[in-house]
């Protein structure tokens, strides 16, 4: 194998899932907690406008950027939810946001080109870059200051070879987000310093706390820009893999190049499930929205309660990210990881350890994601505090 393949590595997420299928082989009734997927359905308007889809044919190959009618909403759906001024021939439609986030490095990264990426991160940029022959540049979120990602860290990180910076708000895996002051900062910064911007902002309606600014309010956005988005979280689409980007119109053609050798074009079908998906609004998504908010004040309640950890309150996506350092101290265990295991094997509950992570931030940290009812985060909670009081009477 190319050593350019073995730099490429997978999301840890999924390995978890395989782990909580060999749980529920022995038996074990599992509450997971692990990977990052709404629990309730892609809604039936959108279902059933891919059936339409289905029945009248719509199976065949269609332009590597998308069809032209999906384009054309999303570019509608951003300029009327933020004020934007997106053309269609300035988006592209992806096999699902980390196709477009695969795509956007591939067009901007050089050998050597040094990309700041937040500490911890989703797992794929730092994969994708060096798998490029780029380097990331990890700057620390700050946990005493809610994650917060700060413009004087980024400074500090800049050098000669810095290329590219990556935002992720709202952030996973901490769920912290970028309030639009802080957004200004770091655009001015990365206009000032000669940077391009690619943006993961999939997470956009995931948001509880504050407003969402998008790096496309900045004027001059197709100066320095790449954002992302799609429609796995907000409208519950994971498996129908369709995300989105736009940049300036030269950036996206050779982006359309590069997803036609990677995967022709995305499933036609889907993308007019899409473009309904679009069209009709997101009044359906409200009630699950104050739901997702429900739990995430059951779930901060209920961590909070368990010895040794703290957690920061997320602002948004459907993450909080608790520092276990002293719960690893109390319970006798070096690592997360080991840890995470037992507590599967033991009572059935699925967290995921930091390290699934990149980079050193997430060492003594756990993610856990609220896409369980309420009831269930109660009854995954206790087991967990029970296990961890059991664990400490042991002297593990």
């Amino acid at each position: 194998m190319t050593k350019r393949v073995l730099e490429l590595k997978g999301e840890s997420a999924f390995a978890y899932l395989e782990l909580t299928a060999k749980a529920r082989e022995k038996g074990l009734d599992v509450i997971s907690f692990g990977i990052g997927q709404p629990d309730f359905v892609t809604p039936k308007h959108i279902r059933e406008a891919a059936k339409r889809a289905l029945d009248k044919g719509i199976t065949g190959y269609g332009p590597s950027g998308g069809l032209p009618e999906l384009r054309e909403a999303v570019a509608t759906w951003i300029n009327e939810n933020y004020g934007c001024d997106v053309s269609p021939e300035e988006v592209i439609i992806t096999a699902g946001a980390k196709a477009a986030i695969f795509a956007a490095f591939l067009c901007v990264i050089y050998e050597g080109d040094e990309v700041i990426i937040s500490d911890p991160s989703y797992p794929a940029y730092e994969s994708v870059v060096r798998f490029l022959g780029g380097v990331p540049k990890p700057v620390p979120l700050r946990e005493e200051e809610d994650w917060a990602f700060k413009v004087e860290d980024i400074e500090r990180a800049i050098t000669p070879k810095t290329k590219v910076l990556v935002l992720n708000y709202p952030h996973n895996p901490t769920g912290t987000t970028l309030t639009p002051q802080q957004v200004e900062e770091l655009l001015s910064l990365a206009k000032e310093r000669g940077l391009l911007v690619i943006s993961d902002e999939i997470y956009d309606f995931f948001l509880y706390d504050g407003v969402h600014k998008p790096v496309l309010s900045d004027p001059s956005w197709r100066d320095f820009v790449i954002y992302v988005n799609g429609f796995s979280k907000t409208f519950s689409m994971t498996g129908w893999r369709l995300g989105y980007a736009v940049a300036d119109r030269r950036i996206i053609e050779r982006m359309e190049v590069a997803a036609n050798n990677m995967y022709s074009c995305p499933p036609t079908f889907a993308q007019v499930a899409a473009k309904e998906a679009l069209e009709s609004g997101l009044d359906w998504f409200k009630p699950f929205f104050e739901d997702y908010k429900r739990r995430r004040d059951v779930l901060i309640e209920e961590l909070s309660r368990i010895p040794g950890v703290s957690v920061v309150r997320p602002k948004g996506t459907f993450y909080s990210f608790p520092n276990v350092d002293k719960l690893l101290k109390l319970t006798g265990y070096e690592t997360a990881e080991k840890l995470v295991v037992d507590l599967l094997f033991e009572k059935g509950v699925l967290l995921l350890p930091g390290t699934a992570f990149p980079f050193e931030a997430g060492r003594r940290h756990l993610r856990v994601s609220f896409t369980v009812p309420v009831n269930k985060i109660r009854e995954g909670m206790a087991r967990f505090r029970e296990w961890v009081k059991s664990k400490i009477r042991e002297g593990k």
